[in-house]
């Protein structure tokens, strides 16, 4: 269980410096949705698709990849200038944590 909380240097680190760490923990393309859902939380405004890559150290294909997958679920939204952002099924998960509640309904 200790695996799951990262120690105080890998939260202190940016997605991309914590990349290839995370990335060798199970099923690599979760892995790597998590690091953009990471960039996207990590800023403030929207983040264009050439600064998820770099950021993540992914080639921009398969950020585009992984970004239309979870645009599909809800998890992020395109915006109108092509940008990306934490989409509103992530709110529902965060409320659902906070509530210790179970499983989500789709």
């Amino acid at each position: 269980m200790s695996a799951l909380v990262p120690t105080s240097s890998e939260a202190a680190a940016s997605p991309g410096q914590r990349a290839g760490a995370r990335r060798s923990s199970g099923v690599q393309s979760v892995d790597r949705a998590f690091e953009i859902l990471e960039v996207l939380a990590a800023r403030e405004s929207a983040v264009p698709l050439s600064e998820i890559a770099a950021a993540t150290q992914l080639p921009a294909a398969t950020a585009h990849r992984l970004l239309r997958t979870m645009i599909a679920h809800g998890y992020v939204a395109q915006l109108h200038d092509r940008s990306y952002a934490l989409g509103p099924r992530l709110a529902a998960l965060g409320d659902a944590a906070s509530r210790g509640a179970g499983p989500l309904s789709p």
